[in-house]
């Protein structure tokens, strides 16, 4: 009697439930493009409105489910969850409350966002192919300083991170005692980025990062035809040119001028580039293989800026972000190749 009593409740149930639906579920969302203003919006989210729901959205495809199953987020959200919180640097946590998400689904969001950002990097991040366009570099380096055959400058900072845990977590220590990730960029005269090397841990010298990369190959082999331009931590080559470290001649002297001034392009991109995303100034707390991927995305986001010409504060590019480590000057070989191209400019162009 009892199992026949508690099959009538169980269809009685099942009634119910077919004459009311299932529960819905509501998630409280504001609308940001239409709460905010462009230029509110703009300061929150680093990118016009436009330029958000026509450029970065379609390449977020792989964000979308094709079933409701799990109340999946909407791209749109994801976005610009991840957009807030590399413009602010701030925890996961506010970013979440503003959005009324939880932390963990703030955490796993920004991971799978800039995650998918960051494969796009070779599509925005790359040196210029073609000899017209190599030229056309050459020639707004050149109106810089008149320093000649200048294709990239080539510098490093590092992005402050949490102790990653292990055994082998002093080697991301760097010389002012704080975690990092050091991360060598090359960068054209536009303050754009050519070129992104961020998995070497904060204890890595410039130098160590620059021999070990592709982009020497690519100058060392000929596929890049040219020379660039780095500060005293790297030795001087046939290929890469630093200043004198200890000038005795007037043209020596005009040389290391020309050559800091072109030079600080990659020092004002970097400034730029963390002044549009502060949380690669203040520093994250977040798992090293997403703090990778941030670095990578927010890359990415610069170039693409640049490309759609996204309005930039006029006071962006007038700030002291420089690198907060100077590298120890490379000891200098008079013999080698590159001082003998270096001593040659001097007596041709700055004499």
């Amino acid at each position: 009697m009892s199992d026949l009593s508690d099959f009538v409740e169980f269809v009685e149930y099942a009634r119910r439930f077919r004459e009311v639906g299932p529960r819905r579920y509501l998630r409280d969302y504001s609308d940001p493009f239409t709460k905010y203003s462009v230029q509110e919006f703009h300061a929150r989210y680093r990118f016009t409105p436009e330029s958000v729901k026509s450029v970065l959205l379609p390449m977020l495809d792989g964000l979308r489910k094709p079933t409701k199953r799990g109340l999946p987020f909407a791209p749109e959200i994801m976005l610009l969850l991840t957009l807030r919180y590399f413009a602010t640097g701030s925890f996961q946590k506010l970013d979440g409350d503003v959005m009324n998400i939880c932390q963990q689904s703030v955490s796993r969001i920004i991971a799978q966002v800039s995650t998918l950002i960051a494969s796009k990097m070779k599509d925005f991040v790359k040196c210029p192919s073609t000899a017209e366009e190599m030229n056309s570099v050459k020639k707004s380096f050149y109106e810089i300083a008149h320093f000649p055959g200048v294709i990239a400058c080539i510098d490093c900072t590092h992005i402050k991170i949490r102790s990653p845990g292990g055994m082998t977590s002093e080697v991301y220590r760097n010389r002012k005692g704080y975690f990092s990730i050091n991360v060598q960029a090359v960068t054209g005269p536009n303050l754009e980025f050519y070129d992104l090397v961020a998995r070497w841990p904060g204890s890595s010298h410039d130098s160590f990062i620059y021999n070990s990369s592709a982009i020497k190959q690519k100058l060392v082999t000929g596929q890049l035809q040219g020379i660039i331009l780095g500060d005293s931590g790297y030795a001087v080559s046939n290929v890469l040119l630093t200043p004198f470290l200890s000038p005795n001649s007037i043209p020596q002297e005009n040389y290391n001028r020309s050559q800091i001034k072109t030079r600080n392009t990659v020092e004002r991109c970097f400034g730029v580039w963390k002044r549009r995303f502060p949380c690669l100034q203040v520093g994250m707390g977040i798992k090293l293989d997403t703090v990778v991927a941030v670095i990578c995305a927010c890359a990415t986001l610069h170039n693409i800026a640049l490309l759609v010409n996204d309005l930039v504060p006029s006071n962006w590019d007038d700030i002291d972000i420089y690198n907060d480590i100077v590298d120890v000057p490379v000891t200098e070989n008079p013999n080698s190749n590159g001082f003998t191209l270096r001593q040659s400019l001097v007596e041709r162009f700055f004499s």
